[in-house]
């Protein structure tokens, strides 16, 4: 059986695959009284504002607000800023700076369809597993199905719960390229800004449509239901896509 779990320094670990949900600096310290790498440091922390959304799409990176904010000289910052560019995270606009980058849309929903379409084998093929790992299939359901009920569960706990379940049928999965693919699309810096700021489930409404999907995936893995527990699975991203959409056209939900 798959083992699964969120490590104390915020990364999934899940057999072979290792997901950064996070990454927490001590916001207390300036980095300029730090004995690390100060650009890499920076451009960390400038990484966290975007993926919490406290810096948005499009907004502009001031080199000097920046060195005054960290302690840090401008070429520290520009260093980061230029670390931040190559990732994708951040652009460079002349005569005009750095800001952060705008999601390309159609990329993000291009990546829907291909995660949909890796989850769905996985789950059609943990179905037709008996060895799958069922039981722990069906606990992270009911953790989401708790947190769903609570409408003020903070969006993030419960993306973590759907990753740690999406890992989980990936790697049981029997399938040795899957966990590869889907480590290799988690770090995509469009993808990863929707899952740390967790747009897919920032209503209430959203967890709760979630877990009701995941319950089908689960009840579907269970009985052994390979061709429902395909549709099921692509249905989850499909409404995941649908909910991201009407995010970034500025159409969303109230959040909760």
């Amino acid at each position: 059986m798959s083992d699964c779990r969120l490590s104390d320094n915020n990364h999934f670990r899940c057999g072979v695959l290792r997901y950064a949900v996070t990454d927490t600096l001590d916001p207390r310290l300036p980095l300029g009284r730090t004995a690390k790498s100060l650009p890499e440091l920076l451009a960390e922390r400038i990484l966290e504002d975007i993926m919490s959304g406290r810096l948005a799409a499009g907004d502009r990176l001031k080199e000097l607000a920046l060195a005054a904010q960290h302690a840090v000289s401008r070429a520290t910052v520009r260093e980061a800023l230029i670390a931040l560019s190559k990732l994708g995270y951040v652009e460079q606009v002349p005569r005009f700076g750095a800001r952060v980058a705008r999601l390309a849309k159609d990329d993000v929903y291009h990546l829907f369809e291909i995660r949909a379409a890796l989850l769905g084998i996985a789950a059609r093929n943990c179905a037709l597993d008996p060895a799958a790992p069922r039981e722990a299939l069906a606990r992270l359901v009911d953790e989401m199905a708790a947190l769903a009920a609570d409408p003020v569960t903070p969006a993030q706990r419960f993306s973590e719960r759907s990753i740690a379940a999406q890992i989980l049928l990936i790697e049981a999965s029997g399938n040795g390229r899957l966990p590869a693919l889907y480590e290799h699309l988690s770090g995509i810096s469009s993808w990863r800004m929707i899952r740390g700021r967790a747009t897919s489930f920032l209503s209430a409404e959203r967890r709760s449509e979630a877990a009701a999907d995941w319950r089908l995936i689960e009840e579907a893995v269970r009985s052994g239901d390979g061709d429902r527990a395909e549709a099921t699975a692509r249905r989850l991203f499909a409404h995941s896509a649908a909910a991201v959409r009407a995010e970034l056209e500025g159409s969303g939900p109230a959040r909760s």
